[in-house]
This record gives structure tokens, C-alpha cells and sequence, in this order.
């Protein structure tokens, strides 16, 4: 028989698990909006009936309900679904009778935006017109002219009767990303703004940035989008490199004057809600992490978050913020978010610090000074170069790692770095957040990449590891493949700028085939195909439309204007690929129409130290494969 005091001890641990567990159940929910910020809350971020669409599957796309605008007050059909089903529980609920309860409550999704006029498009931008191949040139000029089907504004209901839509209302028409997402993007738009300045769409680009503004002067940040179940989450924070490429563009010194202090304000959001402290040997370091208060489902993904742990679960209300700090990151769903790096259910972002953020942020200050200093303000602009140089210092000690050769995200829990491939380690140079006299960081990280096998696909890979998440193998995405580019080519480094050619010359060759039979662009594309197609993954059927890769191949045509050549004037395919594989397989290409394929084939799949190519042929299966995709190709190029 224990002691009296042992048994005692075992009975008050017990109690305390108890009431651990108990408290971890129920813990406090914290919605994606409330009445602090919306007014139709219980409609499109809580409640009763939305539990019950979405509990029934209503909708294909969880996203399509939220989306819905009200025909009436939202007070008002929360008391008819009330007294229409009288609390019966979800599961309980007649499907056909809620389905028509909606259809006789909402207007379809979409109803409150409308197509819009681009007052400043021109048919033939002067910077499309310097492409040389006129191929590139055409297609150039195909995506110049989606801007005109992307084009959004708001009904003006929107504003006068904010109450009925899940909608926030900007006062300025915008490019959408395409596809499901009808609303404006955060950090989407960014590469949208780059290409509607290569477009010379200057009035529609500042009328964008005029918008973010509106909704940080209401908000105080940006959200992850234009939805109000968007309210407790943000996204990158690029608006500052948005109004440092407008300036660039137009030199409007006044309208910068405007913007600078709401480029503050944001940054206030960052240091006040998002800041975490980094222990380090000898020191404690202030950085920034992806981290939303809400820990309920999300609204847009409400089935999918349920399905993946149910909200009785004890664990579901850390699961569910992990959930969409993830997606405040831009990377929903990565395996750099995992606790195992491979399921979902592992999910610990909150515990990550990452690079890409504090790389942004850490460009952020250095970009605001540059902008106080051209509209005159200089003790502002010292203040933030100060600032600058401090964060790239801290920077450098809580990320760069000399034995690895690279920027890597830092994990509280473990506290150690995570030495796994992401594409996210580029984003330092593309925001230029290393010492530039510091030649041997960029070195050693092209020799990382390198040694890791990043550079042997047609485009960067999110990651080397295959979850079947959107953000990882094979799937590379047009913004990640674009800040490599960029940070290469403006690392000083002749080398460094030939390797940032040789991926951009990949990346949209492969992006054209799929234009070519398709006529489609892709929010995200596979780079390990033979041939190039759409990407996978995710909690949604493929995107296209696509504002970030239209804007992107857009400013990679325009930056290599005189260099990207695929065909000449006739037609024919170009004798000299300007990149080749090791074997410079695309060299002797003649102008007959098989070997047009041929060459391009081959062009996509060099590029590697040790001709990597002969992995597409292995096997009898995929020589076969690739034969018909071949002959598929050639049937495109001949039309």
C-alpha cells in the first residue's frame, strides 16, 4: 500500500492533468471576424447555419457559401434560419430544405463585383513591344490583354449596405488573381502591380495601392484578402515594394509623400502583433512570425479543417491556428510547417520563425528609407536605414547559417534550424537583406542549391519533399521562382546573373508550352513533367487566370527582352537556344517541325552538373509517354 503522502502527491497530478485537459478543450474560441470588426459575423464566420452548409456539404468549395452575398439584413435571416429549423443539429438538418433556405436568403457568388473598363490599357505596351522573339512578344501580348478579364469593381452596394456581403469594400476597381479567388489578394498582388507597370497601366496600378491603403487606414493591416472571414490574418508584407516599384516607374514623389505613413502603420501591426523574441546564445532576438489569433475553422476551408480534426477535439483549437497561420504565410500547405515534415495533422507554424518574413520586413525598412530620402525627409530616412542595418545584423545571427550555406528557418520548439530545401531561402537576396560585400554568402548558396538539386527542374521547386500540399514537390509557383531570379541576378555576381537567365529561361518556356496547349495560365505549374502542365494539390481544384504568373513572365520577357529567343521572325525555331543541357542538346535544332519540339523539349530538361536529363528517359513507359506527349506538342506548334 502506498504512503498517504504518495497517494496524495498522485491524486493532485492527476486533478491537474484533468484540469489541463479540460482547460485545453475549452478554450476560449476566437473567430476569423466578430463584432468588433463585422457586423454579419454569425453569417460568414460563425454560427449555426454556417456550420450546417458546410457540415452538409452544400457546395463543392467550402469558399462558394462564404462568398454569397445577402439579399436582406443579416440580422434578419440569422432569425429565419432560427425559426425555419429551430436548433436541430447540423448533421440533422434536411439538406434540400437548407439548400433552399439559402438559394431563397443569398444572391449567387460573385453577384456584388462586376467587370470593369481599364482606362489606362493600351493594346500594344511600348516595354512588350522591346521582346525580341515575336513569339514572346504575341504572348506577351495575350497576357497584357487578360488584365482586361480580371478586372473587378465593386458594386455600390458594397459600400452602401456593407452588412449583406462578406465583401470589404475598396473604393478603386482591381486586378483579381482569377479562378474562385474574386476578391483582391495581399501579397498576389505585388507581381500583378509588376506587370500592369510593364503594361504602362500606371493609373490602375496606383488605384490598387490606393485600395491597400483604404483597408489599413479602416483595418490597421492588410488581410490575407478581400473577405471579412479574412480579418484575423494577413499575408507577406509587400505593399511597401509595391509603392517602391510604382515610384521606380512613375517618380510620383506626392503620392509617396501619402503613403509612407501608412507604410508605417503597417509595420506597427508587424512589431506589435507579430513579434516573437528568438533566444539565442548570449542574447535574446526580436523577429516576426505567421501567427493569427483565431483558432476556430476557417470559413473559406471550413470542411476541410473539420475533416482534418473535429472541433471537439482537444487539440483542434491549436490545430486550427497553426492552420491558418500557414495560410498567413502564403504557404497553405507546406511541409516546412510540419512537425514530422509530412503530414498535416503535424502542424506547428506558430513555432517557426521564418526567413521569408523577416527577410521582407528587413527590405521593408531598407525600401521606406529609400523613399523618405527621395520625397526629403533625411532624419527619416536615416531613422530607417538605422533600423535596417540593425534588423539585417540580427537578421543574419538568428538565420544565416555558415557550415549550410544559407538562410533557414529557425523552430522555437526545437530550437534549432531547419536545414531542409525551401525555396523560401532565396528570399533574402531578392530583398536584399545580406551585406553586399559579403560576395561569399551568395556563392555558398548557389552552391547549396546546387549541391541539393534545386536547380535540375524546369523552374524551383517549393521543396524536395512530396506531401501531396500544394507548397511542396513538384509544384513550383510563379512568385518563389521569380525572387530567385531576381536575387540572382542582382547579386553582382557574374555567375550568380547567368544562373538567374538559365532558371528564367526554364521558367517561362515552360509556362509558354502550357499556354500553347491550353491557352491557359496557372497559379502554380509542375516542374518535374517531361513536358510542362499545371501543378497539384491543395484543398482546391487548380487555378488559372493567372495574375501573379502573368505578371511575372511578363517582367522576365521585358527584363531579357534582347536575349529570350525561342523563334525568329519566320516562325522557325531559333538555331541557338541561349540555354543549353551539358550536352547542348537544343544546339543543332533545324527548322523542320519535329526537331522545333525536340529542341524545346531538351531545353527544359538541362541545366544540371551531371545531365540530369537522362532521368525522363529510364523506363520503356516513360520513353512511350514522352513520345506522345511529343507528338501532342507538335500537333499544338503546327495548328
Amino acid at each position: 500500500m502506498l504512503p498517504r503522502s504518495t497517494t496524495s502527491i498522485a491524486v493532485l497530478l492527476l486533478l491537474v492533468i484533468v484540469y489541463q485537459n479540460e482547460a485545453q478543450s475549452t478554450e476560449v474560441p476566437i473567430y476569423t471576424c466578430d463584432e468588433t470588426n463585422s457586423k454579419n459575423f454569425f453569417i460568414y464566420c460563425q454560427g449555426p447555419l454556417l456550420d450546417a452548409v458546410m457540415k452538409l456539404s452544400l457546395f463543392n468549395d467550402s469558399k462558394t457559401f462564404v462568398d454569397r452575398p445577402l439579399k436582406r439584413d443579416p440580422l434578419l435571416v440569422k432569425q429565419a434560419f432560427d425559426a425555419t429549423f429551430n436548433g436541430t443539429k447540423s448533421e440533422d438538418i434536411d439538406k434540400a430544405k437548407l439548400r433552399a433556405f439559402v438559394d431563397e436568403h443569398f444572391e449567387p457568388e460573385g453577384d456584388e463585383l462586376v467587370h470593369c473598363d481599364l482606362e489606362d490599357w493600351q493594346e500594344s505596351p511600348p516595354q512588350l513591344l522591346t521582346i525580341k522573339d515575336k513569339s514572346l512578344q504575341k504572348w506577351a501580348m495575350d497576357m497584357n490583354a487578360i488584365w482586361k478579364k480580371l478586372c473587378r469593381k465593386m458594386k455600390d452596394e458594397v459600400k452602401t449596405q456593407p452588412d449583406r456581403y462578406s465583401l470589404l469594400y475598396v473604393p478603386n476597381q482591381f486586378i483579381a488573381p482569377g479562378g474562385r479567388f474574386r476578391e483582391f489578394y495581399y501579397w498576389d498582388t505585388y507581381w500583378v502591380i509588376k506587370g500592369l507597370l510593364i503594361s504602362g497601366m500606371h493609373k490602375t496600378a496606383k488605384g490598387m495601392i490606393g485600395n491597400f491603403a483604404h483597408i489599413i487606414n479602416q483595418f490597421g493591416f492588410i488581410p490575407n484578402g478581400g473577405r471579412v472571414y479574412y480579418l484575423k490574418r494577413s499575408q507577406p508584407p509587400l505593399l511597401t515594394g509595391m509603392v517602391y516599384e510604382y515610384f521606380e516607374a512613375t517618380g510620383d514623389v506626392e503620392f509617396i509623400r501619402e503613403m509612407l505613413p501608412v507604410l508605417e502603420k503597417e509595420l506597427h501591426f508587424w512589431n506589435d502583433k507579430r513579434n516573437v523574441s528568438v533566444p539565442l546564445t548570449g542574447e535574446s532576438i526580436t523577429m516576426y512570425q505567421y501567427r493569427t489569433e483565431a483558432n476556430t475553422p476557417r470559413p473559406e476551408s471550413y470542411r476541410e479543417d473539420v475533416h482534418l480534426i473535429p472541433q471537439d477535439d482537444p487539440d483542434a483549437p491549436r490545430v486550427y491556428r497553426n492552420l491558418g497561420s500557414a495560410a498567413e504565410s502564403g504557404w497553405d500547405f507546406s511541409s516546412r510547417w510540419f512537425d514530422d515534415a509530412k503530414t498535416l495533422q503535424t502542424i506547428d507554424t506558430v513555432n517557426v520563425v521564418p526567413v521569408d518574413l523577416n527577410a521582407y520586413i528587413c527590405g521593408n525598412l531598407n525600401m521606406i528609407s529609400f523613399l523618405y530620402d527621395k520625397t526629403g525627409q533625411k532624419k527619416k530616412s536615416l531613422a530607417f536605414s538605422t533600423k535596417y542595418q540593425q534588423f539585417r545584423d540580427n537578421f543574419k545571427k538568428v538565420f544565416y547559417v555558415e557550415n549550410e550555406g544559407g538562410w533557414y528557418d529557425y523552430n522555437l520548439r526545437h530550437a534549432k534550424h531547419n536545414y531542409a530545401f525551401y525555396a523560401s531561402m532565396a528570399v533574402p537576396l531578392f530583398t536584399q537583406c545580406y551585406d553586399h560585400l559579403d560576395t561569399a554568402q551568395v556563392d555558398k548558396l548557389h552552391d547549396k542549391l546546387s549541391d541539393m538539386h534545386a536547380f535540375d527542374y524546369k523552374g524551383i521547386p517549393t521543396s524536395l519533399l512530396n506531401t501531396s500540399q500544394q507548397w511542396d514537390f513538384p509544384n513550383g509557383w510563379s512568385p518563389l521562382n521569380h525572387m530567385l531570379i531576381e536575387g540572382l541576378r542582382r547579386s553582382g555576381s557574374g555567375r550568380m546573373q547567368q544562373k538567374a537567365y538559365q532558371i528564367a529561361e526554364k521558367w517561362v518556356l515552360s509556362n509558354f508550352l502550357v499556354w500553347s496547349k491550353s491557352s491557359k495560365m496557372y497559379e502554380k505549374y509542375d516542374v518535374d513533367r517531361t513536358l510542362p502542365d499545371a501543378g497539384t494539390g491543395g484543398e482546391y481544384e487548380v487555378q488559372d487566370g493567372f495574375g501573379w504568373s502573368n505578371g511575372v513572365v511578363m517582367d522576365l520577357m521585358v527584363t531579357y527582352s534582347d536575349r529570350m529567343l525561342y523563334f525568329d521572325d519566320s516562325d522557325d525555331f531559333v538555331d541557338t537556344v541561349s540555354v543549353r543541357s551539358d550536352n547542348d542538346a537544343a544546339s543543332n535544332a533545324s527548322e523542320s517541325l519535329d526537331e522545333k519540339v525536340v529542341a524545346i523539349h531538351a531545353a527544359l530538361v538541362q541545366d544540371s552538373k551531371t545531365n540530369d536529363a537522362s532521368r525522363f528517359w529510364a523506363t520503356p513507359t516513360s520513353i512511350f509517354m514522352h513520345l506522345i506527349g511529343v507528338l501532342i506538342l507538335r500537333n499544338f506548334l503546327s495548328a
